[in-house]
C-alpha cells in the first residue's frame, strides 16, 4: 500500500512538471533554453529555501542526487530535458517530522505555489505535501518516513531545452 500511495504523489509530481503543459492543460510548445548547470543551480536553489522551510537538524546529503534525463513526453520536441534533485534529511526526532511537512505546506501556501498537495500516506503513517512554484518550472515533493526518522524530498524541472551548439 506504501508503495501505491508514494507512486502516486510522484506520478502527480511528474504531471505538475511535465513539459510544455500550462495551467488549464493546453500545451505551450516552447521550452525554455537552459544549460545543465542554469537548471542544476535553479534546483538546488529550490532545494536550500525547501530545507529552509522544514527547519529541522539533520544529516543531509547521504543520497544527494542531481539527474537529468531526456524529457519523456512525446510531444516534446526531440533534445528536450529535465532534471531531478533527489536529497533526504536523516537522523531527525519522530515527532519532528509531521510538524517539518506541514512547515513546507505552509511555505507552499505562503509562497503561492500552485497543484497543491498534502495529505496522509495510505497507510496513514507519513505525511506528504507537493507543489508546483509560481513560475512553473519546478516542483516540489517531500514526504515523512518514520520508519527510518526521515524526510526524503524531491525536486525536479519542467523540461528546457539545451542552447544550441
Amino acid at each position: 500500500m506504501r508503495i501505491r500511495t508514494a507512486a502516486a504523489a510522484v506520478l502527480a509530481l511528474t504531471l505538475l512538471t511535465s513539459c510544455g503543459t500550462t495551467t488549464g492543460s493546453t500545451k505551450d510548445t516552447s521550452l525554455r533554453i537552459a544549460t545543465e548547470d542554469q537548471i542544476g543551480n535553479e534546483l538546488k536553489q529550490v532545494s536550500a529555501k525547501v530545507q529552509e522551510a522544514l527547519a529541522v537538524k539533520g544529516r543531509t546529503g547521504q543520497s544527494e542526487a542531481l539527474n537529468f534525463s531526456d524529457c519523456q513526453d512525446k510531444g516534446t520536441e526531440k533534445g528536450s530535458r529535465d532534471a531531478i534533485h533527489f536529497w533526504q534529511i536523516d537522523d531527525l526526532a519522530p515527532a519532528d517530522l509531521d510538524p517539518a511537512i506541514d512547515r513546507l505546506n505552509a511555505y507552499f501556501k505562503a509562497n503561492g505555489w500552485d497543484g497543491l498537495g498534502h495529505e496522509r500516506t495510505a497507510d496513514k503513517a507519513d505525511l506528504q505535501t507537493w507543489g508546483k512554484n509560481p513560475e512553473k518550472t519546478v516542483a516540489v515533493f517531500a514526504q515523512s518516513f518514520h520508519p527510518m526518522n526521515r524526510i526524503i524530498v524531491r525536486v525536479s524541472s519542467n523540461c528546457f531545452k539545451p542552447p544550441a551548439g
